[in-house]
């Protein structure tokens, strides 16, 4: 059984894959980019409301707190663009770059265990 944080981190990635705009993704079905959106959208989910909540005043829980908003709007910018603030739209780039910091901070620490 895979550790949580280990899924979390790989959710992390694969969110940055799919919300990125390269060629080869742009190429990939809809219906694929949407099922990984939606795996993001649960994994922040998780970080934020089973998690970060329960953690609030832990290093780890303030990391899944904000990891966990990054993936949701990760997520977002896949699932309803159309439908976000032009302000969010907007932030896309500072968030991809906030949420690749998130997922290198997981990696590291996990790869140091």
């Amino acid at each position: 059984m895979l550790p949580m944080g280990t899924i979390v981190t790989a959710c992390m990635f694969v969110g940055l894959i799919v919300a990125v705009p390269l060629a080869l993704v742009k190429k990939s079905p809809l219906l694929l980019r949407q099922a990984c959106a939606g795996v993001v959208l649960a994994a922040g989910l998780w970080n934020v409301l089973w998690y970060g909540l329960r953690h609030l005043f832990e290093f780890w829980g303030i990391a899944a707190l904000i990891s966990g908003i990054l993936m949701i709007t990760t997520a977002a910018y896949v699932l309803i663009p159309s439908r976000l603030p032009g302000w969010i739209r907007m932030l896309k780039p500072a968030i991809m770059i906030l949420l690749f910091g998130c997922a290198m901070l997981y990696a590291i620490t996990i790869a140091r265990l």
